[in-house]
């Protein structure tokens, strides 16, 4: 929330750095919510860059479309279903998901924290890697020859 602090035009920034170090998941709330249209901004990447585990709300399917550029996501740790929840309760059942590990106990939490680095570390070095920058620059060349077709 804006509070006048300037931080929501900041949002392209990485950083808060204590704040992450001082979660266990970071709940990225992407700009397109409602509607069919897939379409990530650096909101999603933020956790990635800054190695944790994340929870999206978005547009449904969006885990889905993140997982067909080679991310991973937490299915196999937490359920996931809320990402193909419809609009009008993705983010109920997205709070009841964090309303689930919150109750966890330390000790659990810990294990979580533990079980997901592995996927963490995956997205980190995809994120970075020549064959995720050969995508994209793939699919800029097909939107940009499209274009020049119209």
């Amino acid at each position: 929330i804006d509070n006048g602090s300037g931080y929501a035009a900041k949002s392209h920034q990485i950083d808060l750095w204590e704040q992450a170090n001082n979660s266990l998941i970071h709940v990225v709330t992407e700009t397109v919510y409602r509607g069919k249209k897939n379409h990530l901004t650096e909101k999603s990447f933020k956790p990635i860059v800054m190695q944790q585990p994340f929870i999206l709300q978005s547009c449904k399917g969006s885990l889905e479309y993140l997982r067909r550029y080679g991310f991973k996501t937490f299915g196999e740790f937490w359920d996931e279903s809320y990402d193909e929840a419809d609009d009008g309760v993705r983010t109920y059942e997205i709070g009841k998901l964090l309303q689930d590990i919150n109750s966890m106990s330390q000790k659990e939490k810990a294990s979580l924290q533990s079980a997901v680095s592995n996927t963490v570390e995956h997205n980190y070095q995809w994120f970075y890697s020549a064959e995720f920058e050969k995508i994209l620059w793939k699919e800029l060349d097909e939107m940009m020859s499209k274009w020049k077709t119209q």
